[in-house]
């Protein structure tokens, strides 16, 4: 249980020579859900595009290679803020931040990515709310979590660091965080044959 608890705590700040490796290793872990998640936002040229828990940058790096935009990503792992940097390499910024402390202006953003990050949000929407704030008018917001049906028999999750969601619980926080019913959508796909992932698209 102790590695499990560790390993819990990596994933939701990873620090050090192991905090690294889990990164590297999310990021090959995460190809598809990325690669669905980036085809559902669908980025233009032009656009501002914040990522939230941005890791290493490998999904600001893929969304750069699909559209010219100008890129922000936000990580409270100073491990990954720094790996993020260092991959981008100057054409987009990176902050040590979390949803909770990041201090963007209102309407400062077209459209956002959120993977594998609401795990560690509390189901009240007030994270989630500021990123609501920070969205222009018509912003949209594309989310990915595992489906808690598969991270259930995952020992990592029984350390009590993640929140897990069915379609219900991740289309309830974006209630909560401000954005309307209507606006909402929450699609389940498979990631490999005994893992399902969900994917939610809003827009402010």
């Amino acid at each position: 249980m102790a590695l499990a608890t560790a390993f819990a705590g990596q994933l939701a700040r990873p620090h050090g020579a192991a905090g690294r490796f889990v990164g590297l290793a999310m990021d090959l872990a995460n190809r598809k859900p990325t690669r669905l998640a980036l085809d559902l936002l669908a980025p233009r040229a032009g656009e501002h595009i914040l990522d939230v828990g941005c890791g290493t940058g490998s999904a600001l790096v893929a969304l750069r290679r699909r559209a010219a935009a100008r890129v922000t990503g936000v990580d409270p792992s100073d491990l990954m803020a720094r790996m993020a940097a260092a991959r981008l390499d100057g054409v987009g910024a990176v902050h040590r931040a979390s949803l909770e402390t990041m201090s963007f202006p209102d309407a400062s953003f077209d459209a956002a990515l959120l993977l594998n990050m609401l795990y560690f949000c509390k189901a009240d929407g007030i994270a989630l709310s500021r990123l609501h704030r920070t969205l222009k008018p018509g912003g949209r917001v594309v989310a990915y979590v595992t489906h808690r049906d598969a991270m259930r028999g995952w020992s990592f999750t029984r350390a009590g660091l993640h929140r897990l969601y069915d379609e219900n619980a991740l289309f309830d926080v974006f209630v909560a965080a401000g954005f309307a019913h209507d606006c909402i959508s929450v699609q389940a796909q498979p990631i490999t044959k005994s893992v399902t992932g969900l994917f939610a698209i809003a827009t402010r």
